[in-house]
Order: C-alpha cells, then sequence, then structure tokens
C-alpha cells in the first residue's frame, strides 16, 4: 500500500470512471479512507454536473446580429435604365461599325505578317494578366480595410 495520496488528477480520473485507472489507483482509492472520500465527493460533483440543464439563450442572437448589420443599398430603377441604355448602345455601335468596315477588317487580318499578330496577341495578354494583378490587388486592399475597421 501507499503511503503517499492520489493527485487531483488521479482522483478525477477514479471518480469518472474506474475504466481508465490503473490497479495502483484502485487499491490506493480501496484501502485509503480520505482518497475515498475525495472521490465520492469528485463522482458526486459529476453527476450533478451531468444533471444539469443546459443553458438556453433567452433572446435569438440570429435576430441581434441581424438587425445591427447594414442593408443594403437597393439600385433605383433609373440605374438599371442607364446601365441597360449604355450596354444597347455599346453593342449597336460595335455592330455598325464591324459591318461598314468588314471589307478592311477582313483585309487587314489577311494582309499581316504572323510575327505582328503573335506580337499583337502577346501584348493583349500582357495587359490582361496585368489589369487582372491589379483588380485582384485592389480588392484584397479593400477586404483588409472591411475586414479591420
Amino acid at each position: 500500500m501507499t503511503t503517499k495520496h492520489l493527485s487531483e488528477a488521479e482522483m478525477q480520473q477514479f471518480a469518472l470512471g474506474i475504466g481508465n485507472c490503473t490497479t495502483a489507483i484502485i487499491d490506493h482509492v480501496q484501502s485509503c479512507e480520505t482518497c475515498r472520500i475525495k472521490a465520492d465527493t469528485y463522482k458526486l460533483i459529476f453527476n450533478e454536473i451531468k444533471v444539469q440543464p443546459k443553458p438556453v439563450f433567452d433572446f435569438n442572437l440570429t435576430d441581434l446580429v441581424m438587425n445591427q448589420l447594414p442593408q443594403p443599398k437597393q439600385n433605383t430603377s433609373f440605374e438599371n435604365v442607364v446601365l441597360y441604355i449604355t450596354a444597347v448602345v455599346s453593342i449597336l455601335i460595335t455592330g455598325f461599325a464591324i459591318y461598314f468596315f468588314w471589307p478592311f477588317l477582313s483585309s487587314a487580318l489577311t494582309d499581316i505578317t504572323p510575327i505582328v499578330s503573335y506580337l499583337v496577341i502577346t501584348t493583349l495578354a500582357s495587359l490582361l494578366v496585368f489589369m487582372c494583378i491589379d483588380m485582384f490587388a485592389k480588392y484584397n486592399k479593400q477586404m483588409k480595410i472591411l475586414n479591420f475597421s
């Protein structure tokens, strides 16, 4: 028999279940009155904690949070009309330009050398990549500002 008493962690381990304990702990608790009383106290505490009702909010957290969020601004019908008119006018201008200048455009596309085509395609692809990188950087900057304000 050990004359040294069990630690608080060992007592709690015993109180939670004998299957979790070593035989030395079980033997000591059965032979030591002080440790048995402490283990019984822990068992009583753990049983009372299990019996306690689960805490319930007396308010709806979702409603409280949603009420504090800013409401999105509704687009007015005037903004939508201007957007649609601009899109239609742009498509019409592009269509008329292609229709009236098609003979010039077709001869320009067939008469240029392949190296010029490659240079134009490379330039356009480079511009597209740089514009996408810049747009992504601006987006990240705006998200950081939004998250930390």
